[in-house]
């Protein structure tokens, strides 16, 4: 009788038992996917109470590029690894903490169109929202580059990350003239974790 296989036996099936059912991840990506619906209407809908719509509509990151988040984040829920819960906790707390200060910046600079943060440097509803779903997304970007699941393709969440990185950038440019230096840290950070960084840990390994 071979009792030394029962041991990883009885590992593989509580992993499987502590894995979230397809079920769970299909319901978790749809409500991931309506982040940036959510975050559109109540930005939309606090501009036009604030007076500040013009404004908005001027801002191509927020019209255009956010939308990549509806496919990317419907996706992503799949492939992070949520058994993970001490990393993702601290990939949360940072996400905050970086999107707080980013937003700081921009409001102690006047960087914003004004839909966000007022002429005034008075953070706006609709800058709170914005600050929240940054936070999110950031916090599922993260959590796709180092807590990713190493047995499932992630080509297309891949593309699309790379894309958003690449037209964000593109678009901060066309808004501000000029190379903000957040939006330029983000770019360079972004390509590197989601292309680089997979394939150097894949050689170190």
């Amino acid at each position: 009788m071979n009792t030394s296989a029962s041991p990883r036996k009885a590992e593989n099936t509580a992993t499987l038992q502590d894995a979230p059912n397809p079920a769970s991840l299909r319901a978790g990506g749809v409500a991931a996917a309506l982040l940036p619906v959510v975050s559109f209407l109540l930005q939309y809908l606090f501009s036009v109470q604030a007076g500040t719509y013009q404004f908005l509509i001027h801002h191509s990151t927020v019209m255009i590029v956010d939308w990549i988040f509806v496919p990317f984040n419907y996706l992503v829920v799949g492939l992070i690894d949520w058994r993970q819960g001490a990393r993702i906790y601290i990939i949360a707390g940072v996400s905050v903490v970086l999107n707080a200060v980013t937003h700081a910046y921009w409001q102690y600079n006047g960087l914003d169109s004004g839909h966000m943060i007022s002429k005034t440097q008075v953070v706006l509803p609709a800058g709170w929202v914005h600050l929240a779903f940054s936070s999110l997304e950031m916090i599922l970007l993260v959590a796709f580059v180092f807590c990713r699941k190493a047995d499932i393709p992630a080509r297309a969440a891949t593309v699309l990350a790379t894309l958003y990185f690449a037209a964000g950038a593109v678009c901060s440019y066309m808004m501000h003239r000029a190379f903000i230096v957040t939006d330029a840290i983000v770019f360079a950070s972004g390509l590197f974790f989601v292309l680089a960084y997979p394939l150097l840990r894949h050689r170190l390994q």
